[in-house]
């Protein structure tokens, strides 16, 4: 921590409220507050230290014994005595705890809390949580509130339920809540394009996927443009496909709210959330290699009834037992597309093929192929990213 009377702002990247100032030492802190500065050293792998220096005594005046600390929750107090004698005499505001807040903008950023932000008394400044306890606790939960997010601050008021942050990499994931305008049309397509014969499932939650930076630079300024160059038409082709895979044998992720992304590295769900798609690892699903039909390539739909035949292994029970999964849509740039009525090609074909095609096409009997519902097949990791997790009951 530096000395400083300058306002400036928090070290923490792309935050824009003024670092800390303490205006009981005169200290100007790195960061905003503890929030932040707790995960700058957690992406460093680092823990933070507990409470030290003259920012960390009590704040009853004349006391200078070092505040309480428990469980990396920093107190203001050194005791509770001393809280409720500051309270009593109006040195700090009473507490929050069984209050209400009046709008869904003034309410504690941590999904299930209704108690009104906490508001610094000596700076003004609204905090996104109603006390520290549920500061600590959305960390833990590798939560962060929308104000971390300048995208989500866009979204109607209570659209988003809550946003998880990925633990060492930049990815978000927000939980939409039904009133957010993206909804209606990814369920929709879901619906719509269910051509199995089996009931239409019931599409309980849309989770939007805010890719890393490097995963959407890579896909987005680099690939992309690329396709687009080699195709006469100068369009990359992108279309929203489809993608099933497997979760790891202990996550719930999407299914189980309170579940954070896993780090498990079988996790193909959480995998793809974090690092985007690996080619390297196409058939791999369940602990199992599957026999790919056109190549090693990563398979796609636009049929949302055949990207379930692939998402089996992502199936758990929810909160009331009943059977759900969980699915991909994705953007995918197909760029040249060589269609083929085969049932299958050998990867010497695919390679053949690759000089002069950026994907391929499995067709249907409709069309004369021999499929009975359509397969797009890239060959680049770089060629598709994931945009929404669907969670829906079979």
């Amino acid at each position: 921590m530096s000395v400083s009377a300058l306002r400036r702002l928090c070290a923490y990247e792309n935050c824009q409220n003024p670092a800390h100032h303490d205006p009981r030492t005169g200290i100007t802190h790195d960061y905003c507050g503890r929030y932040h500065a707790s995960l700058a050293v957690r992406e460093r792998g680092e823990e933070l230290r507990p409470p030290h220096g003259p920012c960390h005594t009590c704040a009853l005046p004349g006391c200078d014994r070092p505040v309480f600390f428990e469980n990396g929750r920093v107190h203001e107090f050194c005791c509770r005595t001393h809280a409720h004698a500051a309270i009593s005499q109006g040195f700090h505001p009473p507490s929050q705890r069984g209050e209400r807040a009046e709008s869904v903008a003034e309410r504690c950023s941590l999904p299930g809390c209704s108690a009104p932000k906490w508001s610094d008394p000596t700076t003004g400044r609204v905090m996104d949580y109603c006390g520290r306890t549920h500061a600590q606790a959305a960390l833990d939960r590798q939560l962060v509130p929308p104000s971390f997010e300048p995208r989500a601050q866009s979204a109607p008021e209570g659209s988003i339920y809550k946003i998880f942050r990925g633990r060492n990499v930049d990815y978000t994931v927000y939980v939409l809540n039904n009133i957010h305008p993206k909804v209606p049309g990814v369920v929709k397509q879901f619906q719509n394009s269910w051509t199995h014969e089996t009931p239409i499932p019931r599409v309980i939650r849309v989770l939007q996927i805010r890719n890393s930076r490097e995963v959407f630079a890579r896909y987005e300024n680099e690939y992309k443009p690329s396709v687009a160059a080699r195709c006469s038409s100068g369009n990359p082709n992108e279309e929203r496909r489809f993608h099933g895979t497997s979760l790891a044998s202990l996550c719930k992720f999407g299914i189980d709210l309170e579940q954070p992304p896993c780090t498990d590295p079988n996790c193909s769900v959480c995998s793809i959330i974090e690092s985007g798609f690996d080619l390297s690892r196409a058939g791999a699903s369940g602990g199992q290699i599957m026999r790919l039909r056109y190549g090693q390539g990563t398979y796609f739909s636009q049929s949302s009834s055949k990207a379930n035949d692939y998402a089996g292994n992502s199936e758990r029970p929810d909160h009331s037992g009943r059977r759900t999964r969980v699915m991909f849509l994705c953007k995918v740039t197909l760029g040249r597309i060589y269609q083929t009525i085969e049932p299958q090609l050998e990867q010497q074909q695919i390679d053949q093929l690759s000089a002069n095609y950026d994907s391929l096409l499995g067709l249907t009997h409709h069309n004369g192929g021999a499929l009975n519902h359509p397969e797009n097949v890239i060959y680049s990791s770089s060629a598709a990213i994931p945009s929404y997790l669907i969670v829906y009951r079979v």
